[in-house]
């Protein structure tokens, strides 16, 4: 019986480690999965899964924002990050990120970044307007 528990609860946590098994990426794309917290405010998350990207911020205490959209990781260590207004329920303006606008009013707000570090734990990435640093949540 100890065995078969061991066994079961080994299984657990094998899959569970291995969770970018499940969302089918591989590389820096792979790496990149899971939840992200931004260093220098730690009220900032950054969230991604198989090129779905999810910002999320505390802008009042025990209060969660948070808006959807995609992401794209370039060969050359290059992100792109794509929000989409429409399921945003807070204005995003103050992110001072570039506008792409629809013809349906359906606007997206899009950055390009670098990759300047990325392991398990540290993702560093680069902008023209700055250096953002996160730690794995």
């Amino acid at each position: 019986m100890k065995k078969t528990i061991v066994f079961v609860a080994c299984s657990l946590l094998f899959f569970v480690s291995c969770d970018k098994i499940f969302v089918h990426v591989s590389g820096t794309a792979a790496e990149l999965q899971g939840k992200w917290q931004m260093d220098d405010a730690d009220t900032v998350y950054f969230n991604f899964q198989n090129n779905l990207f999810q910002y999320q911020i505390y802008r009042m205490p025990n209060v969660m924002s948070q808006a959807y959209g995609f992401y794209y990781v370039r060969e050359n260590k290059g992100l792109d990050l794509a929000l989409l207004r429409e399921y945003a329920y807070f204005p995003l303006d103050y992110l001072g990120w570039d506008t792409l606008r629809s013809v349906t009013g359906l606007d997206t707000i899009f950055q390009s970044f670098t990759i300047e570090k990325l392991t398990n734990t540290k993702l560093i990435l680069q902008s023209e307007k700055g250096k953002f640093s996160f730690h794995k949540f």
